[in-house]
């Protein structure tokens, strides 16, 4: 090769080099320049059974004796606290609206499921099902403690969609410490505490999960029957606090109980992974108000569960952990049962919900402007408590009750929250009269 041929090979060796590093150093500033894909989250959602504001928190106006909760305090702390969040005044019609998305007039259910009582149609979708059909089963999806929407067929969280399911079928355990679990199919009897059993095995799922999971932790925590919990998860403090404040043992066992609860959850925490827990989003709440036998002042034992004054349905909801910027905050924001479902499916990545009776409330968790529910909606329908059956309505400043005795009720609940003036007991003023119209129209067009 003569010396002009050389020159020729050497630039075309040299402006080939050239390229190839052009072209990746363009490559990379393309990666660098995309937007970092945020992972889909681990999600949470935690139910407590029959617990409201009177026994927790710090809702504002309420100053009764308070369980002991430091774990949800925490979340609380480092998230938001939704102080208007709306159910069912019994479990299974807020269960089947949290799954489903949907009223408990479209579903059948709106009292407790079971026995003679209608049970949630096999046909119906609920959010396991859906966000996996959605997202081509990206999530591992599990069910632990309560369920009670179907009946007691041993595969039901199963023919659902439900991956895993470990449990019980009804609406309560006849003992805490000696139940019966359902799981796969097959029953079992169990001598472990139910609390710390149901985050046993909910610990133990988490561990084998290889992919974003979806867990529904549902307690039967602090629903009857009233048992006091094992003594190490109850605090010094918390038992000698609650024996001082009330001379019922029925209260000390329902406070403690939930003191119990708290700290299995903690347990639960711990008990993930770095990696997950920073990729996790908690969503505890109740399901309905404070039992009669329990309830506490600004609720009578008429307002309190299975009624549609706020004692049954307005219950706390705490949202926390990954992807959630805003924290510490008391969001009053309107939000209800059906709106889990919408919430749930949108941090699950799905971008349309095709829902009828849910909005996410996710846009919250960031944006403190971001849009708000015009109404929240509650009814009871089947109950055995027939004197209470009917529905209510609010909106942001008027709430409005029908009950199917024909008795009616209508409160300004912007300024009285406890529902100490039914405003119907006198001749209303234009504002009175214009809301509850407003009010009686919505009704019209659910």
């Amino acid at each position: 090769m003569n010396n002009r041929n050389k020159v020729r090979h050497l630039l075309l060796l040299t402006l080939l080099s050239t390229l190839i590093c052009v072209s990746f150093q363009e490559k990379e500033l393309q990666q660098l320049s995309k937007p970092k894909k945020t992972p889909l989250p681990n999600i949470i959602v935690i139910i407590a059974d029959d617990m409201g504001w009177d026994a927790f928190g710090k809702y504002p106006g309420m100053n009764g004796i308070k369980a002991r909760t430091p774990t949800l305090d925490s979340l609380s702390a480092t998230g938001i606290t939704f102080t208007n969040y709306w159910v069912n005044p019994e479990c299974s019609p807020s269960r089947a609206a949290m799954l489903t998305g949907k009223y408990g007039f479209r579903t059948g259910i709106g009292g407790v499921a079971g026995n003679s009582s209608p049970t949630l149609n096999p046909k119906e979708t609920i959010i396991q099902k859906y966000i996996n059909e959605k997202k081509q089963g990206t999530y591992a999806t599990a069910v632990i403690g309560k369920w009670h929407i179907s009946g007691n067929e041993l595969k039901a969280p199963e023919g659902f969609g439900v991956e895993y399911f470990a449990g019980f079928l009804s609406g309560t355990v006849p003992d805490y410490y000696r139940w019966t679990q359902t799981s796969g199919g097959k029953q079992e009897p169990v001598t472990t505490y139910t609390t710390t059993h149901f985050v046993n095995q909910a610990s133990s799922w988490m561990k084998v999960q290889t992919k974003p999971f979806f867990l529904w932790l549902a307690f039967n925590a602090p629903h009857t029957p009233f048992q006091a919990p094992p003594k190490e998860l109850v605090s010094t403090e918390g038992l000698s606090f609650y024996q001082k404040s009330s001379t019922s043992p029925t209260m000390v066992q329902y406070l403690s109980s939930i003191e119990a609860m708290d700290k299995e959850i903690g347990r639960l925490i711990s008990s993930m992974t770095t990696q997950q827990r920073q990729n996790t989003i908690f969503l505890f709440m109740g399901d309905n108000g404070t039992p009669a036998r329990v309830a506490q002042t600004p609720f009578s034992s008429k307002a309190a569960k299975s009624s549609l004054f706020q004692g049954g349905i307005n219950t706390p909801l705490l949202v926390s952990g990954a992807q959630i910027s805003r924290k510490d905050i008391i969001e009053p924001a309107l939000v209800q049962a059906t709106d889990i479902f919408a919430t749930v499916a949108e941090l699950a990545g799905v971008t349309k919900t095709d829902l009828m009776d849910g909005q996410s409330m996710a846009p919250l968790f960031n944006n403190a402007e971001a849009k708000k529910r015009a109404f929240v909606y509650s009814e009871l329908f089947g109950s055995s408590q027939f004197g209470n059956n009917g529905y209510a309505l609010r909106n942001l400043n008027y709430k409005f009750i029908h009950l199917s005795s024909g008795k009616e009720y209508l409160y300004k609940i912007g300024t009285d929250p406890f529902e100490k003036s039914n405003l119907l007991e006198k001749p209303l003023d234009a504002e009175g009269e214009d809301n509850l119209k407003i009010l009686k129209k919505i009704k019209q067009q659910l």
